[in-house]
């Protein structure tokens, strides 16, 4: 039995680096959301509990609300220092503070959409190439864009990547809400044109586990395929 590996062309060891390097990145933006998402809970928790502790002192008056301690302003001074990030001169009131923390509040939203963006400019910006250069099917010194283009096209077409393109569309150039495009995905049918593109965290669970996926994939592909050859007698 003798042994063949498949395409020689295939640079397998690029293949695993290009595997490493996602993993790395899903692990951070992971890590960014799941922590951002903790901050979030203890700045409201936070804001409940001075608001829970300053209507101590007024109960009974027409004070003792959640309505006018909504109105109050909030102060990052018991958190950081007033130099700290400008942290100094942010101005909200204590309900602007709750409502952008609290699940499916701007900051889930916008978090979200950080994360969805980041992942796809990887991809696009450098995954993408160097996946095709690493499977054979491009020159890297190869600088005519149409050529380029159409190897990106006919190797590295997948229907995640390609919907993330259209959500990321939206979000950058379009101030949140989705486009028309968004009719085209193929995966991820959450929003219709019109909507805003709120990736909540059951969302971005979702698209945690899609890439997940496509990262074990990108893994496989640096096992060169072995098979062996049975001599006929």
């Amino acid at each position: 039995m003798n042994p063949h590996h498949n395409d020689p062309n295939v640079d397998y060891q690029r293949l695993h680096q290009l595997s490493e390097e996602f993993t790395q990145l899903w692990n951070r933006l992971q890590a960014l959301y799941l922590d951002a998402v903790a901050g979030f809970a203890l700045v409201r928790d936070r804001v409940e509990s001075d608001q829970a502790h300053a209507r101590s002192y007024v109960r009974g008056s027409e004070l003792d609300s959640e309505e006018f301690q909504d109105t109050r302003t909030f102060t990052y001074s018991q958190i950081f220092s007033e130099d700290f990030c400008t942290s100094g001169i942010h101005e909200a009131t204590q309900g602007e503070v709750k409502a952008r923390n609290a699940p499916g509040g701007a900051n889930f939203t916008t978090l979200g959409q950080l994360c969805l963006a980041s992942f796809y400019d990887f991809w696009n910006d450098y995954l993408r190439r160097e996946y095709v250069i690493a499977k054979g099917h491009l020159d890297r010194d190869e600088s005519c864009k149409s050529v380029v283009e159409a190897r990106l096209q006919e190797h590295a077409s997948h229907d995640l990547w390609g919907d993330l393109r259209l959500l990321r569309n939206s979000i950058v150039h379009n101030q949140g809400v989705a486009i028309s495009d968004v009719a085209r995905c193929r995966l991820i049918r959450w929003f219709k044109p019109g909507d805003p593109i709120s990736i909540t965290p059951e969302y971005m669970r979702a698209i945690f586990l899609a890439l997940l996926i496509y990262r074990n994939e990108l893994f496989k592909e640096h096992l060169p395929k072995t098979y062996s050859r049975i001599p006929s007698s």
